[in-house]
């Protein structure tokens, strides 16, 4: 009993989940690239390109993509290399040479400290607050400068990386890393040079601020201009970052993939922040010195740049499936509203248009009736038979 009063509950409607920002949404599809001709092992035989068991998990296939095609991504990795040789020429070289030239290198600290010392000499915080805006915030316009030459591989790069993840095979690296080279340089040079020049701005926001509390003259205005710099600059670093991803692998115009890019950040905001910060953490690792800086370039120039590749790629291609499933159930939930309301009232439309019809046909006749009818004439009287009085 108790079972069948259980089943006769009606049940709860499904939630159905609303796509933020659907009206900027535009379901592509991914990019189909041309086949590279195969190698004729036997006559009338080419080699086989058979596709690897790789997981269907997107981060997971990212990673198992970068164990996997690592030597291919690595020699176009090289490629990549070239682009990249004005960064460690400034952060290994000119930027010591460029804090010598501005500072000097010689300080005197121990002016004014007793009796019999002479005076005169060097300000700590004066000097500090020279390195700081002097030095340091020329060298970090330098390297933005730098980067966003490098940015103009990047197109190459994305592309080879994009063929590995959907497995679009290929052997000539040469060949495929230009191919996408010239298609796309343009527009990861607009998006990273976007990006780069509003992690500038965080950048010297910071070194405002500190030149400033070095010098103990730090107002409102430096700690506003942190704070803004940071709260606005932060969530807008994340949108080149799923551009990136979306160039090369969707059918997409670059409104298109900016569109489709704040679509994903509306809807899956937790992931794209997780990538985002992953990201960032090797330029914050150069903060650390020169040394360092130099090991961080290496490893990221030569693997640290396609493995960060393959993860925008992944959460390109995580976000778009995730929008494309919301999208396609919305229309799934408009298409079923509208039948129901069709079973509900089935003819409402029809008996609307036939008593539209039939109001038109019968005041149609009515009006020529009345048309048609003439005043009564009276009949002929014959005065020979008037009544007597």
């Amino acid at each position: 009993m108790a079972q069948n009063i259980v089943q006769q509950q009606p049940r709860r409607p499904e939630r159905q989940r609303k796509l933020r920002l659907a009206n900027l949404f535009t379901d592509a599809e991914v990019r189909v690239e041309p086949e590279e001709p195969k190698k004729v092992v036997v006559a009338g035989l080419v080699e086989a390109n058979p596709d690897k068991d790789y997981p269907e998990e997107y981060f997971k296939r990212a990673w198992a993509v970068f164990r996997g095609e690592f030597a291919t991504l690595f020699k176009a990795s090289l490629y990549f290399l070239i682009f990249t040789l004005p960064f460690v020429v400034i952060v290994a070289w000119f930027a010591k040479y460029f804090e010598n030239l501005v500072l000097g290198g010689t300080y005197n600290f121990m002016g004014d400290i007793g009796v019999g010392f002479p005076g005169g000499g060097d300000s700590i915080a004066q000097s500090v607050a020279r390195l700081y805006w002097d030095v340091k915030a020329p060298v970090y316009c330098m390297i933005a400068g730098t980067i966003i030459l490098g940015s103009l591989g990047l197109g190459g790069l994305f592309y080879c990386v994009k063929r590995s993840y959907f497995q679009d095979h290929y052997k000539r690296i040469t060949r495929t890393y230009w191919m996408g080279f010239g298609k796309y340089w343009w527009k990861y040079l607009v998006t990273m040079t976007f990006a780069v020049l509003v992690g500038l701005a965080m950048a010297i926001s910071i070194l405002y601020l500190m030149k400033e509390q070095t010098l103990g003259t730090a107002g409102a205005g430096a700690y506003c201009a942190v704070v803004f710099t940071w709260i606005f600059g932060a969530p807008l670093l994340t949108i080149p970052v799923v551009m990136c991803g979306l160039f090369a692998s969707y059918e997409l115009t670059f409104f298109g993939a900016f569109k489709n890019a704040l679509v994903i950040i509306a809807n899956c905001p937790i992931m794209v922040a997780i990538v985002g910060i992953f990201s960032a953490a090797p330029l914050l690792l150069c903060l650390a010195g020169t040394i360092f800086s130099i090991i961080v370039y290496a490893v990221m120039a030569l693997i640290g740049t396609f493995f960060l590749a393959l993860f925008w790629t992944a959460t390109a291609s995580r976000g778009m499936k995730k929008c494309h499933l919301i999208y396609e159930g919305m229309k799934r939930q408009e298409l079923q509203n509208a039948k129901r309301a069709a079973k509900q009232n089935p003819y409402a439309d029809a008996k609307n248009n036939k008593a539209k019809s039939d109001a038109q046909t019968d005041f149609a006749p009515k009006h020529q009736e009345q048309q048609k009818k003439k005043p009564q004439q009276n009949h002929y009287q014959n005065p020979k038979k008037k009544k007597k009085k």
